[in-house]
């Protein structure tokens, strides 16, 4: 395998080898034509006159009834006559002025008329446009004439069979090349071959992977073949000079766009410099900001009013607005810029980011004015409308919390900002967040003994600081009870919910064990003989439930009462 590898390798250099030489020998017979390749935009301008393939000079302008192209038809197959003629003497050449005009005549011959019009295409006068004409002919035409020789014609049919058998050899090594790849293919792919893979998931497997190869170079082989006969066959015509000119344009077809994709490339160096400096420019001054960020975020760099959860948002702000600094001076540089497509992609960007981009620019303006107002950070255990959470992850469009239950809610930055918001932990790492609940006690229980108990219930509440100490407020006295409420101090705001229930029940255990009755004294007063609403290990053994009083009522005394 290794031996085939390197003779297809020697083969191929072979190849390339000879393809050079021929182009080489073919330059010689195009060599006369430089000063054409040299002439200016003006002279390039209207209808060649073409000998052997060649073109002489370019005809401009009408004259009578016959248009330019017609008159450079015509001269074209006059010169290609005289070039075949036996007695062909370049130097009967000449110019002749009469009646306005100047002719250019071989001998007798009329060749083609010269007027002002023609004259003032060129930017030369009459006489000079037509003498130089004339120097054009007897320096073109003798050697255009030398093709037509039998050693030339001899020459070029050598030169056409070498490139034959380049191109047969060339079709050879690519079908040869070819089958081996396929056979290596089919040989290797029950054991070589894998399929893609991204993680777990397999995106193409490993057959239809071979399979995919094996098309691919099946229609590689075509395309080759293809491109070698086209390649062939122009080369071939280039060397005679009766299919010369259809051969130029064969190679015209690939050469002409290619010429022009490295023209355009080559002149749009130095705008892509600039894109390059400005794109260099923008990278290392986001790694320097990049630097500064990371060094305030530490501490290591402080700003007097800055915080350090202010870091972060301030340098994505800054690095969206340094690369739309830097698009907008990449923009007048960019290739096709000023094309009516290009203008009318980016209209239609334009339109739809105008159109849909007005809730989102709403809840960016939301997220900035949020995040630099410090109403919460992630972490916090917040109440924002009738959701409370943990904020999770907060973005320059929406704030994600998570509740209790490890429900994420998604809630828009506009939204937020219209909102109420509650943030239990701002205050909590430095003064403690207040945490409170209310009981109602009826008027018969000692006020003293309510606050004692609901403090002691409060300081067995684990999360909740002894200092500063719980403290108790009456915060009304109704009809028929008082409403007590317990306030404490505590550090954990994530614990909140699991914090309040350790509290209630706390509390419950502490009115238990000092036999005070959490009812309501309404349902109290109308007991009709049923159990205190107690568990039984909190009440004394010889406790009975109380039961209705009936009393006597004094009849005389009743009709007394009504009749009075």
């Amino acid at each position: 395998m290794k031996r085939r590898s390197e003779l297809l390798l020697a083969a191929f250099v072979i190849i390339v080898v000879l393809f050079l030489v021929l182009n080489l020998a073919s330059l010689s017979c195009f060599a006369w034509q430089s000063d054409q390749e040299g002439a200016t935009a003006q002279q390039k301008q209207g209808y060649p006159v073409i000998v052997n393939g060649y073109e002489i000079f370019r005809v401009r302008q009408n004259l009578g009834a016959a248009s330019a192209q017609e008159r450079a038809a015509r001269i074209s197959a006059a010169l290609e006559d005289l070039v075949t003629a036996k007695d062909f003497d370049p130097n009967q050449f000449r110019t002749v002025d009469e009646n306005g005009v100047t002719t250019i005549r071989y001998g007798e011959q009329l060749i083609m008329t010269v007027n002002d019009a023609e004259a003032r295409g060129s930017g030369l006068p009459r006489n000079l446009l037509a003498a130089q004409y004339v120097e054009y002919l007897r320096l073109k035409l003798p050697t255009a004439r030398l093709e037509h020789t039998p050693r030339y014609l001899w020459r070029a049919a050598g030169y056409a069979g070498v490139a034959f058998l380049v191109y047969v050899l060339v079709v050879w090594l690519v079908v040869v090349a070819v089958r081996w790849a396929l056979q290596t293919i089919a040989s290797s792919s029950k054991g070589r071959i894998q399929g893609i893979k991204i993680q777990e998931a397999e995106i193409v497997q490993g057959a239809r992977l071979t399979a995919l190869l094996a098309s691919f170079l099946r229609l590689l082989r075509v395309v080759l073949i293809v491109v070698a006969t086209y390649l062939m066959l122009a080369t071939v015509f280039s060397y005679f000079p009766w299919t010369r000119q259809h051969g130029r344009r064969l190679l015209g077809y690939v050469v002409r766009p290619l010429v022009s994709v490295a023209q355009a490339a080559v002149a749009y160096l130095p705008k892509a410099v600039y894109i390059l400096v400005i794109l260099t420019v923008a990278h290392y001054l986001l790694r320097l900001l990049r630097v500064l960020a990371s060094q305030l975020e530490s501490g290591r760099i402080r700003l007097t009013g800055f915080y350090p959860e202010w870091v972060q948002p301030t340098y994505k702000i800054i690095r969206v607005l340094t690369y739309a600094f830097a698009a907008v001076l990449i923009f007048p540089y960019l290739p096709g810029e000023q094309s009516p497509a290009f203008k009318a992609v980016t209209v239609f960007l334009g339109v739809l980011f105008s159109l849909g981009s007005t809730s989102a620019v709403a809840n960016f303006v939301a997220g900035f004015i949020l995040i630099y107002t410090r109403a919460f950070r992630k972490g916090d255990w917040v109440t924002i409308g009738e959701n409370t959470g943990e904020v999770v992850q907060q973005s320059m469009l929406a704030t994600h919390l998570q509740t209790i239950r490890k429900e994420e809610i998604t809630i828009p930055n506009s939204l937020v900002l219209g909102s109420h918001i509650t943030n239990f932990s701002l205050q909590a790492q430095q003064q403690g967040v207040v945490l409170h609940t209310s009981v109602t006690i009826g008027y018969d229980a000692p006020w003293r003994t309510i606050h004692q108990l609901l403090i002691d219930a409060a300081l067995k509440t684990r999360h909740v600081l002894h200092s500063p100490p719980p403290f108790v407020l009456q915060v009304n006295l109704e009809d028929s009870y008082v409403k007590y409420e317990i306030n404490a101090y505590t550090d954990h705001p994530l614990r909140m919910p699991f914090i309040y229930s350790d509290l209630h029940a706390n509390i419950q255990d502490s009115f238990y064990e000092a036999g005070v009755e959490i009812m309501s004294p309404a349902f109290y007063a109308l007991r009709d003989g049923n159990r205190v609403a107690m568990p039984d290990k909190y009440l004394p053994r010889d406790h009975r439930a109380r039961s209705f009083r009936v009393e006597p009522i004094d009849a005389s005394s009743d009709d007394a009462g009504h009749q009075s």
